[in-house]
Order: structure tokens, then sequence, then C-alpha cells
């Protein structure tokens, strides 16, 4: 990249280097052009590039670290807001910074000289008249006085040069500051006067914590644990609607918003379930539409494949989107500008469907000049924001600052020495040395017609130009249509449908057993075998910061990956792998595909979706995150491989051997958009596809002439389970009677008293009659090893003193025990001898271990356990053999009880089905952060 314009414009820019002294002598430049705003004069011949419209930056202290993308409400003190108008390097600065702690001062009483402040986030209108921007104003002392304030959302009108907060309620501002809420960042106009921003607000997710009758209304924090999640919202000034809405439900950060021309907003997405990235998404300011947009599988495609984040998206004049590449927490505090057409790539290397073929790449940096996103030097220095030019000339505005390293001769004489700004050389000059100086990051117009830049704010050591955009005018963005798909009836019912083709469909290919369309024909072993019965949808339980409580370790149980979850309910898959859903709108969730034993089967959904009130989520099938295709953009999505209803030998269309009233309106429709269209819509008395908290599944596709499904009618929670107290009850309902009810699980509660139930005795080995598990899987008087090494009391135990002995034996494993020679229950080990090459014995002592019998997160892989109930292997192998360098103590081994006793009939259906479930959400120990039992 060239700094100035080339000679035959009259730019010179001369570079002395040694103390790095800049002198800029540049002359009058035209610019403009496309019919838009004129941004350029000659009337100040001498004037570095000037423009006639206002420009705004913001001026702060280099800080010691740059910041993390996953850390939004960071507070760096010292950032001012400059407003220039005209963009010149000797225009006169207005500085914006004295006018905001003045009103500050002015409202809370204090001297604005006590006052520490940040600012980020200029955006302007679209009439050029007004910036909108956040700011946060601690009184110091710092460290006493930051948790008491929030980031707020300001504007300033550039006719008047008066600031105000954008709301102007005190009290709403900071609504929820103690409990992680109150944080708004990142405002951008919509195409009426609302704004969507960034937001810990959380309005949504607050009011359902009181339908759902938590314990206390808070922001959640984020998946890390570390913040509340800042997520998207929408201010409406007037109050048409409701003042504060929130139309995203990440359970991580939803970033940097910007408003598209089709009037979609799209924004970076920290996806912080199943991966750890941040890329672009986007969603309609309804809250309609939620999708990815660009990079989901693309971050690994810096500097030497090095992994970057897409930050900042800003839409060019040609439609692509220019974004801020960097890593979550880079060493230097920039990254490169990326060019993104994500019109017609989904990822770097995958077109969408509109552009099948097409050779790409999907994105391509700005200019072809060396910046660097690794932790190497970038010889052609780093960008630190953009914001493009609406005059038609494709200009950018652009922070950046020059490559610059510690003269090593400076560096060699004397280690002591302090480095000043005159040992500063340019990279060119020592390409060997890899002591990175300070940045110097300035203001510059960049013109990539010929790859050139000028400045408009002069950088100074220091001190970093983090933001600079343009006041200019600028066309009203579209207003985003509403899908076709969209239900009104839903939408009145606070609910959204969620339709999938197939979840036998991976990326477009057909991994059913044996065939989608052969699944799909009642009277068939293929139906009869078919692997996918239900769906379950869960949602996640909201995290407090730890100031509002402190939630124990040993409350999450074995594992923290899972957090807490609950059920929000079951629905049959369709013969076809088809779904048909309706769930409640606003508010995260995921699903599992499950067997007819209602475990889990395939890999995990580790994505939260969302359904606005109305919206209908059409997805094909499943994804493979190792493929790198992209998945969940519907433009994106390759064709379902269900075939779906065809024509028949009756001449409707519709699916062979099922009844004659369920068939099709249109070749290609799936089961699941038969039954919603023609039971639902067309016959009253049959229930359509709703959420169901049991298990249950009638066969009703067969023809009248075959012999039907088997039925799954027996997994209802048994209300004979009197050792479940009502204050403990698993179905816990809602307060607003219109929401749905939850199953949440604890394990004290609810799988510990299976082991502890009376039921049907069986005789042991010993000829004792035994009616409890705990009866045989115990050691009551510590003189004997419970059988099959498995204890199941709920006794303490002695690795986790908050668990129950059971718990850790299902889910952590254990080590082997015998009786000792003094009759006393010990680990059995075994002491090893060997001897090395220089002839040294070595002497090692080990014990046996014991495979955990559960799986926390699958159900299916606890074959452990559950195979004791199927009739396959039950209870636990003989011991290896002693090795011929090893000896023993000492001691009784337990005879194996492998398929001693049968196990089948023991536990009911409806308690296989809790374990299952319990399992596959988890294992967690508690599944309510506010159980009281946890703070005593």
């Amino acid at each position: 990249m060239k700094i100035g314009y080339k000679k035959e414009n009259s730019a010179i820019i001369f570079r002395l280097f040694g103390k790095i002294i800049w002198l800029v002598f540049i002359s009058a430049c035209t610019g403009g052009g496309g019919g838009g705003t004129t941004l350029t004069t000659d009337e100040q011949g001498a004037d570095p590039i000037v423009l006639e419209v206002p420009v705004a930056y913001i001026k702060r202290p280099l800080p010691e670290t740059p910041n993390d993308l996953r850390d939004p409400l960071d507070f760096h003190p010292g950032a001012e807001l400059f407003v220039r108008s005209r963009s010149a390097a000797s225009a006169e600065d207005i500085d914006i910074s004295k006018k905001i702690a003045a009103a500050v001062a002015e409202e809370e009483g204090i001297a604005s000289d006590q006052l520490l402040m940040d600012i980020k986030d200029i955006e302007s209108s679209y009439d050029g008249n007004t910036l909108i921007f956040a700011a946060r104003v601690v009184e110091e002392p710092l460290a006493a006085n930051l948790d008491a304030t929030t980031w707020n959302l300001w504007t300033l009108d550039l006719e008047s040069m008066q600031v105000q907060y954008l709301i102007p309620s005190r009290i709403k501002r900071n609504e929820g500051i103690e409990t992680g809420g109150g944080h708004d960042i990142a405002p951008h106009y919509l195409t009426d006067d609302r704004i969507v921003f960034s937001s810990t607000r959380q309005v949504a997710n607050q009011a359902r914590q009181l339908n759902e009758n938590r314990s206390q209304i808070f922001s959640p924090l984020d998946e890390d644990g570390d913040h509340p999640a800042a997520v998207l919202h929408i201010y409406d000034p007037q109050m048409r609607d409701a003042e504060f809405q929130q139309i995203s439900f990440n359970l991580s950060h939803d970033l940097d918003p910007t408003v598209l021309s089709s009037g979609e907003i799209v924004f970076s997405r920290w996806n912080n379930s199943g991966t750890d990235h941040i890329s672009l998404f986007r969603i309609t300011p309804a809250g309609l539409s939620l999708s990815p947009l660009y990079g989901f599988h693309s971050q690994n495609t810096g500097s030497e494949n090095s992994a970057i984040e897409f930050s900042q998206p800003r839409e060019l004049d040609d439609g692509r989107l220019a974004v801020l590449a960097r890593s979550y927490a880079p060493e230097s505090f920039g990254g490169n500008i990326l060019l993104i057409d994500a019109d017609n790539y989904a990822e770097i290397d995958q077109a969408t469907r509109q552009n099948e073929g097409g050779n790409g790449p999907g994105q391509e940096p700005l200019t072809t000049t060396e910046i660097r996103t690794d932790a190497l030097l970038s010889r052609g220095g780093q960008f630190g924001s953009v914001y493009p030019l609406r005059d038609g000339s494709r200009r950018l505005l652009v922070t950046w600052s020059d490559c610059r390293v510690i003269d090593s001769s400076i560096e060699n004489t004397d280690s002591n020495a302090a480095v000043s700004p005159g040992d500063y050389q340019p990279c060119k000059l020592q390409q060997d040395n890899s002591t990175a100086a300070p940045p110097l990051y300035g203001a510059w117009i960049y013109d990539p017609r010929d790859d050139t830049q000028l400045p408009v704010v002069i950088a100074q050591e220091g001190f970093l130009i983090t933001e600079i955009v343009a006041a200019e005018p600028r066309a009203y963005p579209d207003i985003a249509p509403q899908p076709q798909a969209f239900n009104g009836d839903l939408a009145l019912q606070g609910k959204g449908q969620l339709l999938i083709d197939s979840v036998y469909d991976l990326d477009g290919v057909d991994i059913s057993p044996m065939g989608i369309a052969r699944h799909a024909q009642p009277g068939t072993s293929a139906y009869r075998q078919r692997p996918a019965r239900f769906l379950r949808v869960v949602q996640p339980v909201p995290i407090p910061d730890r100031e509002v409580l402190e939630i124990p370790r040993f409350a999450f149980g074995v594992s923290t990956a899972f957090s807490f979850r609950e059920i929000l309910g079951y629905v049959p898959v369709e013969p076809d792998g088809s779904v048909t859903v309706n769930v409640s709108a606003d508010r995260p969730f995921t699903f599992s595909v499950l067997n007819a034993a209602g475990r889990r089967i395939g890999p995990s959904h580790n994505y939260w979706l969302q359904l606005a009130p109305g919206e209908v989520l059409h997805c094909t099938g499943c994804h493979d995150d190792n493929s790198g295709l992209p998945h969940g953009r519907p433009e994106a999505q390759p064709t379902s491989a269900n075939p779906g209803a065809r024509a028949l030998n009756s001449g409707a269309t519709g699916f062979p051997a099922t009844l004659p009233d369920l068939f099709a309106t249109a070749q290609g429709q799936t089961m699941a958009e038969v039954w919603n269209f023609q039971r639902p819509a067309r016959n009253e008395v049959a229930s359509e596809r709703k959420l169901s908290l049991s298990q249950s599944y009638t066969d009703q596709w067969s023809a009248a002439d075959l012999t039907p499904d088997e039925s799954i009618l027996d997994r209802d929670y048994d209300p004979l389970w009197t050792d479940i107290g009502i204050e403990r009850a698993i179905i816990v309902d809602n307060l607003d009677p219109d929401q749905p009810d939850r199953i949440v699980i604890n394990y004290i509660d609810h799988i510990q008293p299976i082991w502890e139930r009376s039921r049907l005795a069986v005789t042991d080995a010993e000829g004792n009659d035994i009616d409890r598990c705990t009866g045989c899987h115990s050691s009551p008087d510590g003189m004997t090893v419970a059988s099959g090494q498995l204890d199941l009391t709920s006794t303490p135990s002695l690795i986790e003193a908050n668990h129950y002995q059971s718990y850790r034996e299902l889910l952590a494993g254990d080590l082997e025990q015998w009786i000792n020679n003094a009759g006393t229950v010990v680990d059995r080990q075994r002491i090893c001898t060997t001897v090395n090459a220089e002839g040294d014995t070595l002497t090692s002592t080990s014990a046996l271990p014991l495979a955990s019998r559960m799986r926390a997160g699958a159900a299916n892989a606890s074959q452990g356990f559950f195979s004791c109930f199927g009739g396959g292997m039950c209870g636990t192998e003989p011991s290896p053999p002693l090795p011929d360098n090893c000896i023993e103590d000492g001691g009784t081994p337990v005879p194996a009880t492998s398929n001693t006793i049968n196990h089948v009939g023991m536990l009911s259906p409806s308690e296989l089905r809790l374990l299952s479930e319990w399992l596959d959400i988890g294992a967690q120990y508690y599944n309510n952060p506010f159980d009281a039992r946890l703070s005593d």
C-alpha cells in the first residue's frame, strides 16, 4: 500500500526516518462521484484532504494490552470524542468529551474533573445530522465506582453540538445494573427513528425468568461465565410497541449490528457452545430470520492460516461487506480489512445455491500489501477500524498504524537504556528485528482504486485513533420484508415453528440405514426399524453473576460443559425423518434426535436456535461441523435429501401405504409438511404436533389394512412416586399459564430415589429377598464390597463430599475393592517391580480401575448401565490376572458379578426414560442454580 497519492495527483508525502518525523505536504484533491454527496473541496489549496461533511473520531491513550473481542464491556479510561467540521488535519477539532463530562457532572452533582470516561461505537444518522455512540463515565476512584456505572447510549446534534443521553430516564438507562443489566453499546439507526444496539438488558430473558419463577431476575452470563451476555435489542423512543425489545437470544455476545440496504441487520455473533468463534449473522428488526451469513467455517483464513474473527461489519456501495479480521485478543492492536461477498458466498470457499459453481474466494483483503493477522510483524502495518464513504468513490475511512520496530542497535548497546520514539525504525529498514515498537494509529482516507491513502487525523505517540466515521447524508435502507412462511396464527399464540425436512439428511446426503423413502413406507421392516423416533427440545438455564448468586462447582456434577438444562418437551419424528413442532417464541433452545428408547442418537446439536412469534424456521436436515459446508443459511443449504411425496398408483400425491386423507398437495412435500397441513388445519379433532412432556407415540400413518407400528405409551412419570415430594416435582410449571411447563431433573431428588424405591423383591446369590437396588449395591457395615463394585447409597462420596456415593460411582468411575486380611474393605492394589537399562530395580504401586457405568451427556453411550435392563452384559468382569512381576499384599477378591442377576424388568419404562433424559442433558447434580440447598 502506497502512502499518499501518485505524483500525477500532486500529492507527496516525504518520510524522514531516524526520529520518525512526518512532514506532510498534500495539495488539493477532488473526489465524489456516483451522483452522491461531493465529499471534497478545493477551497483550501494547502489543506490536507478536506471533506465537506463532518467527521468524528475517538482518540485514546495507548492501553497496556489490546482489547479482547469477548469482553465488550471492558473499560479503558481516557477516551476522547472529537468532531471536525471538515476532515482535514488542520481543521478545528471540537472536544465532545468535555460536553459529555459536563452533562454527567450536572446530573450527578459532582465536578467534571473527577470523572473518567470511555467512548466507543460511533455511528451517524442517515440524514447526517446526528451522531450516536456509547460512553461510560465513572467517578474517581475507579476501583470503588466502576461497578456502579454502565455503558450508556448518547446522541450529538451536529447543528447545535449538544449531547444528551439517548434514554432520558436515568432509572431506565441503568436498569438492572446490580444484576448485570443496563449496559448498552454499539448503536445503529434503523430505517425509522428506532435504534438497534447490543445490550445486557436481556429484557425478554428477564421476563421469562419471572414466568419461570426463578428466585431473582438478572442478566445471565455468557457461556464462559465471565460477563453478562450482550445481545441485540431495539429501542423505540416513541414506545409504539415496547420501549425495549430483545430480538436475539444468544447465550454469548451479539455485537456490532449494522443495517444493510435491504433493511436486514448484520452483526458479529460469538458462537460459544459447540465452537468458539465470531462470525457474521443476520436478522430482521422484528427478530425474524436469524441465520448465519458468513464465516462460520472460515476462521482459519488469516496469515499462515491463523485464526481470525469477523468484527465491525460495514456494507459497501457494491453490496460487499468490509470487516476487521483479527484474533480474539491479538498481541497487536489491529488486524486486516477483508471485503466479503456475502451475497454469493457463505464461506471463503462455499458458494450459495444461487451462485453454485462460483470459484470464489468469498473474501479478499482490502489491499495487496502484506497485512498480517498472526503474531509476526505486519510490514504493511495494521488496520484498527473501517467506515465506507457513501459518495460512490469506494473510498473508506480507516484507522491504520505503520509497522515500526525498536532500533536493534539501541537494544543491543544497553538493555537498561530507556527506549524513546527516536529509537523507532520502520520495519522495512530493519527486516530482521522482531521487537515491535508501540503502534501509531492515525485516521486515513483509503482509495482502493489506486491503493493509496491520505491522512485525516495525524497519529500521535502514546495514543490511538480507534474509530472514525463521516456524518454524511446517505440513502435510508429498505424495510426488511416479512418472510413468506410467516404464520400469523402462531404469532398470536407467541409461538414459532421448527420444520425439518429430514433428520436423516446430512448436508444433503441421505444417511438413513435403509433410505428415507423406504423408512417412510408403513408395513415394511424399514418402517419398523427406523432409528429416529422423537425430537427432544431443551432450553438453557440462565446463569447469574457471582455477586447475585455464587453457584458451587459441585452443583453442575461431574462436568460443567453442559451447564444447567431443562427439557421443554418431545414431539414424534415422522417416518421420513421430517419434523414439525411449535415452540414458544423469544427464547434460546436446541434439540436432540432420539431413538425408540428415548436416547439421543448421533452428535448433539450444540447451537442455540430461536424463533420469533409466527416464524417458521425451515431446515433441510443436519450438519457435520467437520465438513466445512454451510449450514443454517437458507440460500446456502444443499437440496434436501428427502424425496418427499410422489405420484401414487391411486392418482394421488403422497406416500405409499399411508392413510388416503394424508395426501400431499405438491410433489416433494415431506411427511411433516403434509401432517402440518392436513391434520391441524383440516381435522380439528386431531392434535397438532406440539411439544409434549411425555414420550408418547401412536402410529397415525399406516393404512387401515396394515398392522400399525407398536405404540409407545408407558413412559409418563409415575404418579405413585411418593418419594418425590410436590415441592421437588420433576415437571415445573410457570406463573404465566400460557407459557409451557418444563422438566427439571435434580439427581438427589429424582434419580437417587430410583435406587432406594421399594419394588418387587428378587433373590440374591445368598438366597436373600431384596426389594430395592441399595439392598445389593451397598456396603452397610463397611465389611463387604457392594455387589458389582457399585455402591448406590446416598452416603457422602469420599472423593466429593457434596455428592452422593452413588453419583460418583456411576459417572466418575472407581477403583476395585476387596477384603484385606484384616477383614476391611480397601482398594485392591498391586506392587510391581521392573529393572531398567542400568540394572536398577524400580517399584510401583497401582490400583485396578473400574470404568464408569454412565457417561454424562450420552445415555446411548452408557451401555455399562442400560444393557443390564435390556438383557445384555451386566455386572463386572473378572479382574485381569496378576502379572509375574507383581504381588498383592493379600486379601479376598470379590467374585465377578457378570450376568449373575437378571435385571430385566427391575426398572420401569418411566424410570429408564428419566435416567436417559437426565444423562442426555448432562447428568447434572442439580439443574436449578437457585435451589436453597446450594446456599446452605
